[in-house]
């Protein structure tokens, strides 16, 4: 089994990689959860991945309309494979987009009954 990685995946950045730039998909941002967020994705051994470095896909964030947003919880993400990726690459990446969303979008639900 190949230990190396398949793919990097991240948000590009902004301030020097301190800050996440959730306007990046060029969209103007106007409070909290409007915005588009990309998570870029990368040849494992490209070495250049910040701000402009050429992506081979995209895991995003759709914004929520207003009716998701008052009557469910639902979550959608738009996932751009890279074009010679394999069902199981696919597959791994889908896992991705829900680990992504996991980790940086839900709330950790101390204080929920």
């Amino acid at each position: 089994a190949d230990s190396n990685g398949l793919y990097k995946v991240h948000p590009p950045t902004c301030c020097g990689g301190c800050c996440v730039n959730c306007c990046a998909e060029g969209n103007p941002c106007c409070g909290r959860g409007c915005c588009k967020v990309p998570f870029h994705i990368f040849p494992a051994d490209q070495a250049k991945t910040d701000s402009g470095a050429e992506h081979i896909g995209k895991i995003l964030k759709r914004p929520k309309s207003l009716g998701t947003e008052l009557f469910t919880d639902a979550d959608a993400f738009d996932v751009t494979f890279p074009s010679d990726a394999t069902a199981a690459e696919k597959g791994l990446l889908m896992g991705g987009a829900i680990f992504i969303n996991a980790c940086f979008f839900e709330e950790n639900g101390q204080g929920d009954s």
